[in-house]
């Protein structure tokens, strides 16, 4: 009877497990897909704004987001679920513009590569086609969690990226990790970035106070993907409703309640 017990416990346990790592492939099977659609989107939004100008028709609001797979939209239900496109449709309706999206985000990415890739990426956007952001984003640190990294390296990387990114950048800290040692390296981080971010004069997104003041199991279960690690479609919404709620002031716009806003509709 024990060994039968103790057989159907491990059945039990098994079938678990295979659950959640079919729920974590889910997620993981987005990453090439929405690389793939941001790459090309990039590429149609540069040349449309080259095609406008030459025409003689003026700029969109252009809108440049850096960072991690939270910024390619994973764990969303749909590519436009994600904080960014959702942003972009929220600047459409707070300013009246149509917004051209240039997302250089990559799902994987530290604070040192947003530094020496997607940072080096619009330099060269700026320098070969001459379109400079009227708004950027950037989340990160998330990755670095996992990195442990002493803090005076993390401090120096940190440093060098605020110093790097362009004035009045809207970048936000590191959301929750909950109780336990990676809880503790994610604030650290977020301490990190709120510091450098805030003596080069950039606007601080405050996912970390967010994230950490609701409770453990309803941050865990309702604003979670299916692998328990990205951000879902409903926390997304919350994402973006925190950099409208900074950006509008900051622009002279009036904010909106993203929850009402149109999905996005690629600009080019």
């Amino acid at each position: 009877m024990k060994l039968r017990t103790v057989a159907v416990g491990a059945g039990a346990v098994l079938a678990g497990g295979q659950v959640m790592a079919q729920r974590a492939k889910k997620v993981s099977n987005q990453r090439r897909p929405f690389a793939r659609y941001w790459e090309r989107s990039n590429l149609d939004v540069i040349a449309k704004i080259v095609r406008n100008r030459q025409a003689g028709l003026p700029d969109p609001l252009i809108y440049v987001a850096l960072g991690d797979s939270a910024a390619q939209g994973l764990g969303a239900t749909d590519l436009m679920d994600g904080y960014v496109p959702r942003l972009a449709a929220s600047l459409k309706d707070m300013t009246g513009r149509d917004v051209a999206l240039i997302n250089l985000s990559v799902s994987g990415a530290v604070i040192p590569s947003v530094l020496t890739h997607q940072v080096m990426s619009l330099r060269g956007i700026q320098a070969d086609a001459d379109i400079a952001p009227d708004i950027v984003s950037c989340d990160i640190g998330g990755n670095d969690v996992g990195y442990r990294l002493q803090p005076e390296l993390m401090a120096e990387y940190v440093q060098a990226l605020t110093a790097a990114l362009p004035a009045g950048t809207f970048i936000a800290d590191v959301p929750s990790f909950g109780p336990g040692p990676h809880g503790r390296r994610a604030r650290e981080i977020s301490t990190i970035i709120r510091s450098y971010a805030d003596r080069d004069s950039h606007h601080m997104i405050d996912l970390e106070n967010f994230t950490s003041s609701l409770p453990l199991a309803a941050y865990l279960f309702r604003y979670h993907s299916t692998d328990l690690f990205h951000p879902n479609t409903h926390a997304y919404q919350h994402w973006a409703q925190l950099w409208v709620d900074k950006i509008g002031p900051v622009i002279g716009a009036p904010t909106v309640d993203v929850a009402d806003v149109a999905p996005y509709q690629p600009w080019a």
